[in-house]
C-alpha cells in the first residue's frame, strides 16, 4: 500500500548482554536538546548520539557491573561558552554505591558537545528520597528537572537535582508512562497558564482502570485533577494488562489491552473543577500480534506513540513471525490503517523483544529493539523512523484504507438473525471445506460450480466475508505444491474481482505460490491491488531459485518430469514492475529477498534488454496513440516489456537497495557498464525531445482537448460551424475586440 512511513535506517546498535526479563539499552529524546538522542546501555555505559549526522558525539563509559534503573536524560547548557552535554543517570547497581543506595544515587555527567574528554572529577553523586524511573526536562529554568516514582509521585528539582517541591499520590497504583508537553502546545487546557512552563499527564494502572493525572508544572506543582478510565468497555473488572499507552498535546488519550483492545478518550478540562475523559470512538479489536493473550507482566513484542491528534505509530511482532517488525500508522478516529512498512532488524532473534517508540523531533521517530534474552551474536538496535509530518487526521486520508485495515481487525460478532441466502452461502463453505478435507478438491469444484448455475446473478452476491472463507477453505496455510488444492474455484474468483491481496490471512499470493499455482499468481498481478512489494520480490527470488535449481539437476542428467511449470523470470518481473509499488517498500523488500548479488546480476541483465531504445517505444506509441485519439494508458505497451518509466524506476529502486554488494561482486560490473552506457544514449536523447516542449505545447492542448470532447461524448464540429466561428474570430480580431477588454465611449 502506498505508505507515509519512510524506510527505516539503523542509528545505533551494540551486542550488550542483558538478564532475563530486563531491558539491555534505553533511549530517550528530549525536545529541548535538539537533534541528539541518549542511549543507555547496561554494562557498558551511556552513548550521546547525532540523530541527524548519525554519530556518536559523546560518551561516558561504565564498568560491566553497572546497572542502570531508568533511560537517562541529556541536557544541553551552557557554560563559559561552551556547549555542554549534562547527563542524569539513575543507578541500579555500581560497586561504588551502597545496597541501601540502589535505585537511587543519580550520576551528573558533563562533557563539552566538542567531544574532548573530562575529569572523573566531573562526575557528581547525588541521592534522592524516592527512586526515580522517569526524568524529563520541563520549560523552568530554575527547576528543570521532573523526576517520576514508580507509584506516580512527581518531584521538582534543579540542575543539581535538589528536590524543591513534590506532589505525592495515595494509593496502590503501576506507572504506565508519562507524557510531558509545552503548555503552549495542550490545547485541551482551558485555563490562563502564562505562568507555567509544562504540562504533565501522568498514567497509572490501578485493578481493572487507568488513573490520569493532570498537573501543571511552573515554580511549583500544580494538580489540575484526576480522572480514572475502565480498561473494558464495559466498564467490567478484567484480567487484561495494558500493553502501551499514548497521549497528544491536543489530550487524545489512547491504549492497548492485552486482548487487543484499543480504546481512545479525549482529555478535557474546563476549568479547576472539571477535568474528565471522554470516549472518542467506539474501541478498536486487533488481533495477529504476539503481545496478546500474553500471561506474562512485561511488556515484550509491542510499542506505540502518538505522532499528533488521533495519529499513533504502533511497533509489533506478529504470531509465527518474530523476526519482522511491523510499522503500522492508524488513525483512531476514523479506526483505519494509514499506512504500514515491514522491517527486518540487521540481526534475527529467535525470542520475543522489548520494543520502545518515542519521537525524535517532526517527521521522525525513534525505535529500540532489545532482545528479552542473551542469544550471542544478537544485537540491541535503535533505528530511525521517517514519516509524513505534514499528514493530519482527515476523512480524505481515512477513503479507502478500511481492505487494509481488515486483516488486522478482529471479525465482529454479529448476533442478527442469519437470512436463507447466507445459510445457503454458509452451507456452500461448509461443503467445500468437507471436500477438501476429503482431498477430494473435484468435488469442491463440483459444489461450486453447481451452486454458481443454480444462482441468478443477483443471488451470486459475493460478500467480502463469503469470498474469505472459501478462500481460507481451498487455499489451506502451510499446504505444499501438489497437494489438494482447487484452482478452477481461484481463477473463477479473479476473473470476476471478488478477491483481494487482504484474503488468506493477508498471504493470498504466498499461499498460490506454495502451491505453485503460477498461472492464478500472473492473473492476480493484472486484476487485484494491494499486493505488497515484498510478496512481489519474494516471486522474483522463488522463480531465480527454482531455475538454478533446476539448470544444476539439468546438468547433473537429474531430470524431474514432475516439475511443475513456472512462469519466465522475464514475464513475472514484467508484471511485478508493471504493478503500481513504492520505492521505498521496494527497497525494503529487494533488500529482504535479493541479498544475493548473483540474483541481482540476473535481474541486471532483463533490464538491460528492457532499457535498449526505450524512450524511442515510448515516443513511437505515445505517437500511434495521438494518431488514433485513444488515450496513453500504462496498458499501452507492449506486452514483452513494461512501460520504460517503470523500468527506469525499478532500477533506481534495485541500484538504491544493493549499490555495495554490486560493486563488490566483479561480474556485475560488465552489466552496470553496459546500461550506465544505455542510460546516457537515453538521457542525451529526452534533452533533446525538452526542447521541443515549448513549440509542441499549442499542439498536445488541443489534443487533449479532442480526447476530452470524446469522452465526454460531445459532438464533432461540422465543417459549416467551423468556417462560422473562424469568421467571427477574424471579426473580433480586426475590431480589436477581446474577451476581457472594456471600451468607453463618449458622446
Amino acid at each position: 500500500m502506498g505508505s507515509t512511513i519512510g524506510e527505516p535506517f539503523l542509528l545505533y546498535s551494540t551486542n550488550a548482554q542483558t538478564k532475563k526479563g530486563t531491558r539491555s539499552i534505553y533511549t530517550t529524546y528530549n525536545p529541548k536538546f535538539r537533534g541528539h538522542a541518549t542511549v543507555t546501555i547496561q554494562g557498558d555505559g551511556l552513548r550521546i548520539v547525532d540523530v541527524e549526522n548519525i554519530h556518536s558525539v559523546v560518551s561516558h563509559s561504565v564498568g560491566d557491573c553497572v546497572s542502570f534503573a531508568a533511560p537517562a536524560l541529556t541536557r544541553r547548557v551552557l557554560e563559559e561558552e561552551t556547549q555542554m552535554a549534562v547527563t542524569y543517570a539513575v543507578v541500579k547497581q555500581a560497586p561504588e554505591v551502597a545496597k541501601v543506595d540502589q535505585e537511587r544515587t543519580i550520576w551528573i555527567m558533563k562533557q563539552p558537545l566538542s567531544g574532548s574528554r573530562v575529569v572523573k572529577e566531573a562526575r557528581k553523586v547525588v541521592v534522592v528520597p524516592q527512586p526515580p524511573v522517569r526524568i524529563y526536562e520541563v520549560d523552568n529554568e530554575t527547576l528543570p528537572l521532573l523526576l517520576v516514582s514508580r507509584e506516580g509521585e512527581l518531584s521538582l528539582a534543579n540542575p543539581d537535582v535538589e528536590i524543591k517541591c513534590q506532589l505525592e499520590w495515595s494509593g496502590k497504583r503501576r506507572l504506565l508512562d508519562v507524557f510531558v508537553f509545552p503548555a503552549a502546545s495542550c490545547s485541551f487546557i482551558h485555563r490562563d497558564t502564562e505562568k507555567i512552563g509544562s504540562v504533565a499527564c501522568v498514567c497509572c494502572s490501578a485493578e481493572s482502570a487507568v488513573h490520569v493525572r493532570l498537573v501543571l508544572l511552573g515554580e511549583e506543582i500544580v494538580h489540575v485533577g484526576t480522572c480514572e478510565v475502565p480498561i473494558d468497555e464495559s466498564g467490567k473488572a478484567v484480567s487484561a494488562r495494558i500493553v502501551g499507552i499514548t497521549c497528544s498535546p491536543c489530550g487524545v488519550l489512547s491504549f492497548m489491552t492485552s486482548r487487543g483492545i484499543w480504546n481512545a478518550y479525549q482529555l478535557s478540562s474546563w476549568d479547576s473543577l472539571s477535568w474528565d475523559a471522554v470516549s472518542l470512538t467506539e474501541p478498536l479489536r486487533l488481533h495477529r500480534f504476539d503481545a496478546f493473550n500474553k500471561r506474562e507482566v512485561r511488556n515484550l513484542g509491542m510499542a506505540m506513540v502518538s505522532l499528533s491528534s488521533t495519529l499513533v505509530l504502533l511497533a509489533a511482532t506478529v504470531k509465527g513471525n518474530i523476526q519482522d517488525i511491523f510499522l503500522q500508522l492508524w488513525d483512531l478516529r476514523y479506526g483505519v490503517l494509514l499506512a504500514s512498512q515491514v522491517m527486518s532488524p540487521s540481526s534475527s532473534t529467535e525470542s520475543l523483544a522489548f520494543l520502545h517508540l518515542t519521537l525524535a523531533g517532526e517527521g521522525q521517530a525513534l525505535l529500540t529493539v532489545s532482545p528479552a534474552l542473551s542469544q550471542g551474536a544478537v544485537r540491541s538496535t535503535v533505528h530511525a523512523l521517517p514519516y509524513d509530518h505534514i499528514l493530519r487526521p482527515t476523512l480524505a486520508a481515512a477513503l479507502g484504507k478500511s481492505s487494509a485495515s481488515e486483516e488486522w481487525l478482529a471479525p465482529q460478532r454479529l448476533d442478527s438473525e442469519i437470512s436463507p441466502i447466507d445459510q445457503d452461502k454458509a452451507k456452500l463453505v461448509s461443503m467445500i471445506e468437507s471436500a477438501m478435507s476429503e482431498k477430494k478438491p473435484q468435488k469442491a469444484d463440483e459444489v461450486f460450480f453447481k451452486w454458481i448455475k443454480e444462482n441468478t446473478v443477483s443471488e451470486r452476491v459475493f460478500e467480502h466475508e463469503f469470498v474469505k472463507k472459501i478462500v481460507n477453505a481451498i487455499l489451506l496455510p502451510d499446504s505444499k505444491a501438489g497437494e489438494v488444492y482447487s484452482p478452477r474455484i481461484v481463477r473463477y474468483l479473479l476473473e470476476e474481482g471478488h478477491l483481494n491481496a487482504t484474503m488468506g490471512d493477508g498471504q493470498l499470493i504466498s499461499r498460490l505460490r506454495d502451491q505453485g499455482d503460477w498461472e492464478n499468481i500472473m492473473l492476480a498481478l493484472r486484476s487485484i491491488v494491494g499486493i505488497s512489494e515484498d510478496e512481489m520480490m519474494s516471486l522474483v527470488k522463488c522463480i531465480i531459485d527454482t531455475q538454478r535449481k533446476r539448470e544444476t539437476n539439468s546438468e547433473a542428467m537429474q531430470v524431474d518430469s514432475s516439475e511443475l511449470w513456472i512462469p519466465p523470470l522475464e514475464t513475472c518481473l514484467s508484471a511485478c514492475i508493471s504493478y503500481t509499488f513504492a520505492p521505498v517498500a521496494m527497497r525494503l523488500a529487494i533488500r529482504k529477498h535479493l541479498s544475493d548479488a548473483r540474483d541481482l546480476v540476473i535481474i541486471l541483465g532483463t533490464l538491460e534488454g528492457w532499457l535498449y531504445g526505450g524512450t524511442e517505444d515510448q515516443i513511437e506509441i505515445a505517437l500511434k496513440s495521438t494518431a488514433t485519439n485513444a488515450k496513453l494508458t500504462e496498458g499501452s505497451h507492449s506486452s514483452h516489456s513494461p512501460p520504460y518509466p517503470k523500468v527506469s524506476a525499478f532500477l533506481q529502486a534495485l541500484l538504491d537497495a544493493s549499490c555495495i554488494a554490486l560493486l563488490q561482486y566483479q561480474p556485475s560490473h560488465e552489466s552496470l557498464r553496459r546500461i550506465l552506457a544505455e542510460v546516457e544514449v537515453e538521457v542525451g536523447y529526452i534533452d533533446r525531445l525538452e526542447q521541443l516542449r515549448g513549440p509542441l505545447e499549442p499542439f498536445v492542448k488541443a489534443h487533449s482537448r479532442i480526447l476530452k470532447e470524446k469522452a465526454e461524448g460531445i459532438p464533432k464540429e461540422n465543417q459549416a460551424d467551423w468556417k462560422r466561428r473562424r469568421k467571427q474570430l477574424h471579426q473580433q480580431a480586426s475590431l480589436g475586440v477581446g474577451l476581457y477588454r472594456l471600451e468607453e465611449l463618449v458622446l
